[in-house]
């Protein structure tokens, strides 16, 4: 048992005070896939048809980072999906089934 505790002190010991950095969420480069930004059934599958985006989504860890080719500003971005909610998700990925 004494051997037990020593080695989770050292696993723990190891983990602490690395530089990880929070991506978010990755699901590559949007604007390549065929409908861009717009979500489509294919691509959401299990999502497809669900307005609370937030049930899968933790608006905290998206648009953390720039996964496009293009030059945006991906803080703004992110501060503004925190600012609007679930009420900017159809702005800019559409409604995801949702009538």
């Amino acid at each position: 048992m004494k051997r037990f505790w020593i080695l989770s002190g050292v696993l723990l010991t190891a983990a602490c005070g690395g530089s990880a950095v929070n991506e978010g969420e990755n699901y590559g480069d949007l604007l390549a896939s065929p409908a861009g930004l717009v979500l489509t059934e294919a691509e959401h599958e299990v999502g497809w048809g669900v307005a609370e985006c937030t049930l899968c989504h933790n608006l905290e860890n998206i648009h953390l980072v720039n996964r496009t080719t293009l030059s945006i500003d991906v803080e703004a971005i992110h501060e503004q999906t925190l600012d609007e909610g679930l009420a900017g998700c159809a702005t800019c990925h559409g409604t995801n089934g949702v009538p």
